[in-house]
């Protein structure tokens, strides 16, 4: 029998005046690999904190067996680099000999992980540790894993990941912990067939309610009718063998009232199964600017970037085609945010054609500020139509109560949505995208995965989450000895 490291009862978290979540109990035992996935805000990291003591919940019990390392998504303060950190780990992470405040974020990452591995705890609790890492880094991090010996329990939007380590997933959805056995595709395949049967059940209660209001009308046109023809008589002079009849009559009519009050109530106690519906595939409206008749709208001959002594790329050719998705691939710091900053900014290596219009997404391109609604906003800076712009939304995670919200009260995942939203709908027929999945959760990505398969133009973009590219990209280009070469 597996020993039990971790066990959390009647557990309820508010934050301010919101309840996060809540659940009755979860047990972790020796060895298991729980990955936690859900909607930005949901309290991922809060279950995190609720599990390392650093933040207490109004009731319940929690109880630790062993030990546990913690990798903070946002840490508290900066690391030192006098505390001892295994040399070898580091190395294989490719940290730089620098100061901690002087490295990038994905450098950052790869220091405090490489920390974390240097001293061995029976558990691992770990919060988004794939954020910045390139995908050589984030290979090594899952193979550290795969042979760490102990319980993991960790917060990722990153497929891949969650599916070479999870045993477990727990889902927290409006405000409720569910557990599913096995990896990310396992748990797909098991809310698919929840929906599957959430449907059937819908689909009865609909014929169960419709049979049910047809019997109800039915008796009471009936006990009406009753109703009448005993009025009538009672207007007339009844002669004394007749009054059984009548009563007769006033006893079926009771009874049909009855039979409805019996159908009412049976009525009243159906329940009905909420169905989530897939999500139709949005069609973006041709314009004048979509058309470009270059079948290779960007080229470069010759192109060399570098930055001081750091060589980018050397004498480089390559030729994006029209209408394609093409991604752009690479280890940390190879230089990809610089060729797209080059493509869309104009380097005299670099051909576009004179009918390209670009919509750009950079990294920090969640630093919105204005006082106007959600929905306002997007439609002062879109062609499309109100309709086309609200289903955009709508498919990255906005409600149609939230378009009303104003962006100075957005969140910063919902800043990084409404951004996305933004770049899709500008006018363009070209897009760039640096990263677009970074700090946005599970089903936003999926969606975005939708939108750009749905744009009608050309979409150039970076990402280190594989599973995103294998399943967007029509064309992927990878830096390799400072070039760029088609896969």
């Amino acid at each position: 029998m597996q020993e039990l490291v971790l066990s959390m009862e009647d557990i309820s978290l508010e934050l301010g005046n919101k309840e996060l979540f809540q659940f009755k109990k979860l047990s972790v035992y020796q060895g298991e690999r729980i990955g936690i996935i859900g909607k930005n805000g949901e309290g991922k990291s809060s279950l995190l904190k609720l599990i390392m003591g650093e933040l207490e919940s109004g009731v319940g019990r929690i109880q630790k067996e062993v030990d546990f390392s913690y990798f903070a998504q946002l840490p508290e303060e900066l690391c030192d680099n006098n505390i001892e950190v295994n040399a070898e780990l580091l190395s294989q992470f490719d940290v730089p000999d620098a100061n901690f405040d002087l490295m990038s974020g994905g450098e950052q990452a790869k220091y405090r992980l490489a920390k974390i591995f240097s001293s061995y705890k029976e558990g691992l609790i770990l919060d988004e540790p794939t954020t910045h890492l390139d995908q050589k880094s984030k290979e090594f991090l899952i193979e550290e894993l795969r042979y760490y010996y102990g319980t993991l329990i960790f917060v990722s939007h990153d497929r891949d990941f969650l599916n070479n380590l999870a045993t477990k997933i727990w889902e927290i959805s409006e405000g409720i912990v569910k557990e599913y056995k096995g990896n990310y595709d396992d748990y797909r395949n098991q809310k698919k067939q929840e929906e599957l049967e959430n449907q059937n059940a819908q689909e009865k209660y609909n014929l169960e309610k419709k049979k049910l209001e047809t019997s109800i009308k039915k008796q009471k046109e009936q006990a009406k009718k009753i109703s009448k023809i005993s009025k009538s008589r009672a207007n007339k002079n009844t002669k004394p063998d007749r009054l059984a009849g009548s009563k007769s009559k006033d006893t079926v009519q009771k009874n049909m009232f009855k039979q409805v009050k019996n159908l009412e109530n049976r009525l009243e106690k159906l329940t009905p199964r909420q169905v989530f519906l897939n999500d139709k595939e949005i069609s973006f409206p041709k314009h004048h600017f979509n058309e470009m008749h270059n079948p290779y709208p960007i080229m470069a001959t010759g192109l060399s970037i570098s930055y001081g002594d750091k060589i980018i790329l050397d004498n480089c050719d390559f030729q994006f085609k029209k209408s394609q998705k093409i991604a752009i691939v690479g280890d940390n710091g190879v230089g990809k945010t610089s060729l797209l900053k080059k493509i869309y900014q104009g380097e005299h290596s670099i051909m576009v054609s004179s009918k390209v219009i670009f919509s750009v997404y950079e990294q920090l391109s969640y630093q919105l500020n204005s006082d106007k609604s959600i929905l306002e906003y997007l439609l002062s800076q879109t062609d499309y139509s109100e309709s086309v712009s609200r289903s955009v939304l709508n498919k990255l995670g906005f409600t149609q109560d939230e378009l009303k919200k104003p962006l100075s009260l957005l969140s910063g995942g919902e800043k990084t949505r409404l951004s996305l939203s933004l770049v899709m709908t500008k006018p363009s027929n070209v897009l760039i995208l640096d990263e677009p999945t970074n700090f946005i959760d599970l089903k936003t990505i999926e969606a975005l995965e939708g939108l750009i398969k749905s744009y009608q133009g050309t979409v150039i973009f970076t990402s280190h989450d594989s599973y995103f590219v294998e399943n967007v990209a029509t064309e992927i280009y990878e830096f390799k000895n400072h070039k760029l070469i088609l896969r």
